[in-house]
């Protein structure tokens, strides 16, 4: 046998085996796509039947369960929109009543109010009146001479010296306050008011309008001794 004979039947042999697999493969992948489809078509109608009421029940199933699905994710962000909010609420009134309390530092645009009084002639009632003056304008913070006040602040005559919250001030007094500027200053200018009263003792006083007053003072709370919580 020749080599040209050998190359020849090598190359058909390939060829033959090719083919044979390609045959084969085709034959696979035709079985697999028609197999579905013949296990369904040797199926009684009763039984074609019981299956699709089968699909259907399930369809319906979990259909019901991604509604309860959708309703528990609304019910949660329903809920930590709500607790969200409240704590936001929450967070505002503390605030609220810490500025009012005077435990926390502030800005805001205000007043400054500076007072002289070389001859001593301002009581602790006139820095009282001063100071109702400038809470009925609707003043939120309001500080003297570094000293902050607050609610149950008070002024006291100490030999001859003026005391706010048992601290001493002297003149010149520096009042500093938080709100409406020109709400405040008309309440303070008013004729026969508050500042009347000090010119007319002999004191000077210098009000100006400020765009941003900074309060850095604070205070500290004192526990309470009768108050009580009345329980809902």
């Amino acid at each position: 046998m020749s080599r040209g004979t050998g190359s020849m039947r090598g190359l058909g042999a390939r060829v033959v085996v090719a083919l044979l697999c390609g045959l084969v493969g085709f034959g696979v992948v035709t079985q697999a796509r028609q197999r579905p489809t013949d296990a369904l078509s040797g199926l009684r109608q009763s039984e074609l039947v019981r299956i699709l009421d089968e699909l259907t029940t399930r369809v319906d199933e979990l259909t019901a369960e991604r509604d309860t699905l959708r309703g528990d994710l609304a019910a949660l962000r329903s809920g930590v929109t709500s607790h969200t909010a409240a704590l936001q609420a929450a967070e505002d009134r503390l605030r609220n009543l810490s500025i009012q309390a005077g435990v926390i530092p502030v800005h805001g645009p205000g007043i400054e109010l500076t007072v002289e009084d070389p001859g001593g002639s301002l009581s602790a009632q006139s820095f009282v009146s001063l100071m109702e003056e400038l809470r009925n304008a609707g003043a939120e913070a309001i500080e003297i001479n570094e000293v902050r006040l607050g609610t149950d602040s008070w002024f006291l005559d100490e030999s001859g010296r003026l005391a706010v919250d048992n601290q001493a001030i002297a003149t010149p007094y520096t009042v500093y306050a938080i709100g409406n500027a020109d709400t405040m200053s008309v309440a303070l200018e008013m004729p026969g008011g508050v500042l009347a009263a000090f010119r007319t003792v002999g004191a000077t006083t210098n009000l100006e309008d400020r765009d941003d007053v900074v309060i850095q003072s604070t205070r500290v709370m004192q526990p309470l001794t009768y108050a009580t919580v009345v329980e809902q």
